[in-house]
């Protein structure tokens, strides 16, 4: 099972690396990006592209620190509620084997 899970995994890798070379080849040609009358220098468009994918799994990543860190308190909180309640179930436990005998 695990050796089927790696060839996928190695397949879907080795078509997601074909694709991204089939899209860098398509996407050479030069373009310049123009915003609020600053413009770019002139690179090629995948450049533009590549830089648009990465600036925006950053910013991704940044708005979702605010929700990470909440739900890693609410999970502390959980965890030690859960101890909480092992140890009254444990004791529950222990004070009705010590009544039935």
């Amino acid at each position: 099972m695990l050796r089927a899970k790696r060839f996928l995994l190695i397949l879907a890798l080795v078509v997601l690396a074909a694709v991204v070379v089939v899209f860098v080849l398509e996407n050479l040609q030069p373009a310049q990006l123009t915003f609020l009358g600053w413009q770019s220098p002139q690179w090629p468009l995948v450049v533009f592209i590549s830089l648009s994918f990465i600036v925006g799994g950053v910013i991704g990543l940044l708005l979702s620190i605010p929700f990470r860190a909440k739900t890693h308190v609410r999970m502390t909180g959980l965890r030690s509620e859960v101890t909480r309640f092992r140890k009254e179930n444990d004791a529950l436990r222990e004070k009705s084997l010590t009544d039935h005998a």
